[in-house]
């Protein structure tokens, strides 16, 4: 994939998103807190080494015990890296008797395929 010169990378999922990230911060910038320990700061630190006048803002938007359903809720338009579906996975082991709770595979699938679809176009 080819990350043009001021182009915006947003990272939406779970707590492997997240990474600890301060969401009091803007998610952009400096301020390194502001983007986990994870992933995204990886990926950050790593297009300031290689590109470092690039102007490619990263943007962190993980949140720590969100599901397919949240994502699906809250869902922006732009260039981004999708990492979510701990929680959905686990919730079929720690709330087993909420069968409110739980996201089936088809229910995982469904949202994920329509969102991707509509950021087709």
């Amino acid at each position: 994939m080819k990350i043009e010169a001021g182009s915006k990378l947003l990272f939406m999922g779970d707590s492997i998103t997240s990474g600890g990230r301060n969401r009091s911060l803007p998610g952009e910038g400096r301020t390194d807190d502001a983007y986990g320990s994870g992933d995204v700061l990886f990926v950050k630190s790593l297009l300031e080494a290689i590109c470092p006048t690039s102007s490619i803002r990263v943007l962190n938007r993980g949140v720590s015990g969100h599901t397919v359903r949240d994502l699906a809720d809250r869902w922006l338009v732009g260039g981004l890296s999708v990492m979510i579906g701990i929680n959905d996975v686990c919730r079929q082991f720690d709330t087993p008797l909420q069968t409110e709770i739980p996201v089936s595979p088809e229910e995982y699938t469904s949202p994920l395929r329509s969102l991707l679809a509509a950021l087709r176009p």
